[in-house]
């Protein structure tokens, strides 16, 4: 895995999912996994709506990546 290696990154994952990836976190020993959680769903979304949600959430994903370094 990138992060025992020293390489920031962040998970995203749909709020839905943020105690089961948590808990994935926690069970691999990654308790302070660094995550960006947004809204559900991201399945079955048309481009524009998909579109809407990745630009709401880049600079979310820059200051999590940002302060892993």
């Amino acid at each position: 895995m990138f992060e025992k290696q020293g390489i920031p990154t962040v998970t995203v994952g749909t709020d839905e999912f943020a105690g089961l990836l948590q808990l994935e976190a926690e069970q691999r020993g990654l308790s302070g996994l660094s995550r960006v959680i947004v809204p559900h769903p991201l399945g079955g979304l048309k481009p524009a709506a998909m579109q809407a949600k990745a630009a709401a959430t880049v600079d979310a994903l820059h200051r999590a990546l940002l302060a892993g370094e």
